[in-house]
């Protein structure tokens, strides 16, 4: 039944609604941030961990090698996310959720088509988010043991050794490169001021990219002291870049 005597909200009172509302979806903004780049942290994590599993079934099935890479020209390139596609079997796999700029890159670099001969310019990246790390797939830089990949026995310390790691803007993230290109004017920003990282043991870590270099290099199986001051100034400056977002 209508009530004459009961009162509307007054202006005041909806502005007042309407501004402890503001301050708390405020407040709140930066938690349930932080729990959706959590969730897809670790949505990347599982991605690295499924292609960390098809790199090394790879290898059993190749004489125990990782993926080679190419270090001239006159030798056939070869994708790495190509070769252990049949092991993974998603495309999906390939692509962080908090990365989704570099899955839309088009191979435009003609570097790409001379480090992955056979790879067509135009064809698109597929959702490639990731980079195979070159220096544990080569040593001394000289084919042929650039194209038949590093033997899995020769990594000293497999649990300290970066397969694949994320990155920004690569436009040649289909081969194993060097930290170079890994580290381009474009770096990623990161998940929560870390990034991912695969190790040649098949586990996944979030780390800050200085950790990677010092106090152990984990970029280059030839190396077992600290990153040169190349290596760790690069990766000072990344973990800017993941610091501030």
């Amino acid at each position: 039944m209508y009530n004459p005597t009961r009162k509307a909200f007054t202006l005041i009172e909806l502005l007042v609604c309407i501004a402890i509302i503001a301050i708390l979806s405020a407040m709140l903004f930066p938690v349930f941030s932080k729990v959706r780049e959590n969730a897809r942290r670790s949505s990347c994590q599982s991605n690295l961990k499924q292609i960390g599993l098809g790199i090394l079934q790879y290898a059993q099935d190749y004489d125990e090698r990782f993926p080679g890479r190419v270090t001239g020209t006159g030798y056939e390139g070869r994708s790495w996310r190509r070769v252990i596609q049949p092991y993974v079997k998603s495309g999906q796999v390939f692509s962080c959720p908090s990365n989704p700029f570099n899955t839309k890159q088009p191979w435009d670099s003609m570097s790409s088509v001379m480090t992955t001969a056979g790879v067509p310019l135009t064809e698109p990246r597929f959702g490639v988010s990731y980079v195979c790390n070159g220096s544990p797939t080569n040593i001394a830089g000289t084919p042929p043991m650039a194209f038949d990949g590093y033997p899995m026995a020769a990594v000293a310390d497999s649990a300290r050794t970066i397969l694949v790691t994320e990155a920004g803007e690569v436009p040649f993230s289909e081969a194993p490169t060097s930290f170079g290109a890994v580290f381009g004017d474009y770096m990623f920003k990161g998940h929560l001021q870390t990034a991912n990282f695969l190790f040649a043991d098949g586990h996944v870590k979030a780390l800050k990219p200085s950790a990677t270099g010092s106090p152990v290099n984990m970029w280059n199986v030839e190396e077992t002291g600290d990153a040169d001051a190349n290596l760790q100034g690069i990766l000072d400056s990344w973990e800017a870049v993941v610091e501030a977002g």
